[in-house]
Parts: structure tokens; C-alpha cells; sequence
């Protein structure tokens, strides 16, 4: 069929498959390259967000740092922690406060014994062990004042039992009393890391 074509028309047929092929050889070659181009773009632009981003949390680094400084600040002002400089003295504290605050409450201090302490985080976990008598008001009292004291103070483990009352030797009746065997934790936390 091609050599029933003219001299100048075979020559134009051979031009037109030769720009066909030339076509479909540039198409083969330059999808792909467009596709990973794209890809590369996308790329690109999603590494420009991340990075226009990140500038800004770097730009606000200076007020997050003040931030921290100022919520420090209050931490130290509001008192939660012991500031002694060893465990050992911030239990010796401990046992002073418990004592002072039974004694004034009216009540009467059996004994106390450290409990060793414990490291959790960054705080030194400090508490003792608390035997005391009183009735139910003295109680209260010193719950109050451990509760609401500064350094902060937990109470833990409480167990309350009545005294069994005194039987009287003139008669051999059992007297009535209010008085309660209390035994307790106090406990209280102290920075393990200065600063």
C-alpha cells in the first residue's frame, strides 16, 4: 500500500510517523518527569508549612521561657515544698510541726518514727509515722491544722479506736471515756534537683 503512495507523500508519511514517534518517545519520557516533579513541589510546599511553623514556635520560645519562669515563681511562693536542704532536717520539721500541733490541740503524743523516704520525680517523698490519744475534737483540731498547713501535708493511712475505759476499784464499773487511739502518715514532698 505504501509504494502505491507518491515519492512526496511516502516522504510525507515518513516525516508524520517520524513526529509520532518523536511524540510518544518525549510523552514516555516527560509524564513520569512531570509526576515526580509534582511530587517534588508537594514535597517542597509541606516542608515550607513545617518550617514557616516551627520559625514561629522558635519566635515564641522567649515568652514560653518567661511563662515557665513565672509559673517557678509562684510555685516557690505558694509553699508546697519543704526548702531544708536534707531529708533527714525536713523530717525533723515534720516531727516539730505534728508535735507542736497535738500539744496545742490538747491532745497527747505517743510517738512518731520516719518513715524512709522515697524519690518520685523530681521530689523527695518525706513522711512519718504518727501515735497520738485525744477525744474526737483534739482530732479534728490537729487534722485541721496538718491539712491546712504550708509546706503542704497529706494525712494517710488513719485509723481511729476508742480507749477502752478504766474500770473504777471501788465499785468495778467500767468509767466511760472519750478518749481515742489515733495512729496516722504525715507526709510532705521536697525538691530532689535544686534550681
Amino acid at each position: 500500500m505504501i509504494s502505491q503512495l507518491s515519492e512526496t507523500q511516502q516522504r510525507a508519511l515518513a516525516i508524520g510517523l517520524f513526529c509520532l514517534c518523536v511524540v510518544l518517545l518525549l510523552s514516555a519520557v516527560t509524564l513520569p518527569l512531570t509526576r515526580v516533579a509534582n511530587s517534588i513541589d508537594k514535597s517542597i510546599e509541606d516542608l515550607q508549612f513545617r518550617l514557616q511553623r516551627y520559625k514561629g514556635i522558635v519566635a515564641g520560645k522567649d515568652e514560653i521561657i518567661a511563662k515557665v519562669n513565672v509559673i517557678k515563681q509562684r510555685q516557690q511562693k505558694a509553699n508546697h515544698f519543704s526548702n531544708r536542704e536534707t531529708s533527714a532536717l525536713a523530717s525533723a520539721d515534720l516531727q516539730q510541726f505534728v508535735k507542736k500541733a497535738i500539744v496545742e490541740s490538747g491532745g497527747r503524743l505517743t510517738s512518731t518514727q520516719v518513715i524512709p523516704e522515697r524519690i518520685e520525680d523530681n521530689f523527695i517523698h518525706i513522711a512519718i509515722k504518727v501515735r497520738m490519744s485525744g477525744d474526737a475534737v483534739i482530732l479534728r483540731d490537729v487534722l485541721y491544722i496538718i491539712e491546712t498547713a504550708k509546706p503542704m501535708l497529706m494525712i494517710d493511712n488513719l485509723m481511729v479506736r476508742s480507749v477502752r475505759g478504766r474500770r473504777d476499784r471501788r465499785t468495778r464499773k467500767v468509767m466511760a471515756t472519750n478518749e481515742l487511739s489515733v495512729n496516722f502518715d504525715v507526709s510532705g514532698y521536697m525538691r530532689a534537683v535544686r534550681g
